[in-house]
């Protein structure tokens, strides 16, 4: 049985400071019940307290969240959520912001979540390409309809076509971090229809 002022899960331990400090990177939104199921969940995946590619791939596919699981799915665009710098790591602080933003939907961390998750290749802008390729792949993994079919390929076009008119001002064909967070200025439900999509 833990102490109040720290416990051990999976090996790791957690002190009264860094569960502090867990509270404050989620904004005191979840408690510290919940933090320590986050935790056990992460160390469970991670022992090493950083989460690679192929960890977070077992993960996933451990949590069962999707119908459909293709062995050589990597779950790229959810990676690129979780690893808030980068770095081609997931630490327990990038976990836990990644579930402040898409739970609780707290602005500044889902921007950053969101357009990470669109934006494959980094370049700080998001295409058509890249649209196109997260709704496919979450598409697939709801395993609901059958992506190949051209009715299915048909109305995913059409959805990232509206997103694209709506968000991309400049017709460059392509999104500027600018131009989202100016669309989501206006209207802050662009960032629930993406994080849905995706």
């Amino acid at each position: 049985f833990s102490s109040p002022r720290s416990f051990a899960t999976m090996g790791a331990k957690i002190s009264k400071e860094k569960m502090d400090e867990y509270k404050s990177t989620i904004k005191n939104k979840f408690d510290e019940k919940e933090i320590k199921h986050m935790h056990k969940l992460f160390h469970k995946a991670a022992p090493s307290g950083k989460m690679g590619k192929k960890e977070f791939k077992k993960y996933i596919e451990d949590l069962a969240i999707f119908k459909r699981v293709d062995s050589q799915e990597n779950y790229d665009q959810l990676f690129r959520g979780y690893d808030r710098d980068g770095d081609g790591s997931i630490t327990f602080k990038e976990y836990l912001e990644y579930h402040l933003g898409i739970v609780f939907s707290e602005p500044d961390e889902l921007f950053n979540i969101v357009f990470s998750m669109y934006d494959a290749d980094g370049n700080g802008f998001i295409t058509r390409d890249e649209l196109v390729e997260v709704v496919t792949n979450s598409t697939r993994w709801m395993g609901d309809c059958d992506i190949e079919s051209k009715d299915v390929q048909d109305l995913i076009n059409a959805e990232v076509d509206k997103i694209v008119a709506f968000v991309d001002v400049n017709k460059d064909g392509q999104i500027s971090k600018d131009e989202l967070y100016s669309a989501y200025s206006k209207h802050p439900e662009i960032l629930e229809k993406l994080k849905n999509l995706a």
